[in-house]
């Protein structure tokens, strides 16, 4: 009889610490985050400059193309951004 009550006792515990962490959890989601700039997932959440940025769109851009003009196209947004 004395596990049964130590077994019920037990969960009992656990039923009511796991409200709070239910709490805890609620009050982070609630939060306003803070405006931060689009971080590049390969850089290891490091964030990029506004310049860094117009170069990555401008090499998007060039993505499409394909042999001489992709390369001519990758070429003009590295000598444009100063990333030779």
């Amino acid at each position: 009889m004395s596990k049964l009550l130590t077994m019920l006792s037990a969960g009992a515990l656990a039923v009511s610490l796991s409200g709070f962490a239910v709490a805890a959890d609620k009050e982070k989601t609630t939060q306003q985050p803070q405006a931060q700039q689009p971080a590049d997932p390969a850089a290891g959440g490091a964030t990029a400059s506004q310049r860094d940025q117009e170069y990555l769109a401008a090499l998007k851009k060039c993505e499409p193309l394909s042999g001489t003009e992709k390369t001519k196209c990758i070429d003009a947004a590295r000598k444009k951004y100063g990333q030779m």
